[in-house]
């Protein structure tokens, strides 16, 4: 007589398949798309830019307290004519649109950036808005 094999699962691994499953498919919680997003600052902006609230200009200005200041206005950082009038205060909205085409987005400004990932950016964001206020 010829016996099926069938592959047992034992109770840890239904366990650990319950867990997996589990998962949100969302590849972000809300805490874990900020630390991404201050990963993503360090690696794309922090060599350049600092949140921090005591460290001046590098390459580019601080961004400590950036929203709901006026663009071109950071003490200390020599901006371009085209950032210095472009006449609005940075919010998400105008920093999204900053990180999409810098260059686009302000004409004859000096920073050239360019992020076309819209989570990339917007995870950016996001940490400025929680790490660089006032």
């Amino acid at each position: 007589m010829r016996h099926a094999m069938h592959a047992r699962v034992s109770p840890h691994r239904w366990v650990m398949l319950l867990l997996l499953l589990s998962i949100p498919f969302s590849p972000f919680t809300k805490k874990s798309a900020a630390a991404d997003g201050e990963t993503l600052f360090r690696q794309q902006c922090g060599t350049c830019h600092s949140v921090k609230k005591d460290d001046g200009p590098r390459a580019g200005p601080p961004l400590y307290g950036v929203i709901g200041r006026r663009a071109g206005t950071a003490d200390g950082f020599e901006y371009s004519d085209a950032l210095r009038g472009a006449g609005f205060a940075w919010d998400a909205g105008h920093l999204e649109h900053w990180l999409a085409n810098s260059n686009q987005f302000v004409p004859g400004s000096y920073m050239n950036y360019r992020q076309d990932d819209d989570s990339v950016r917007k995870s950016i964001v996001q940490f400025l808005e929680s790490s660089a206020k006032r």
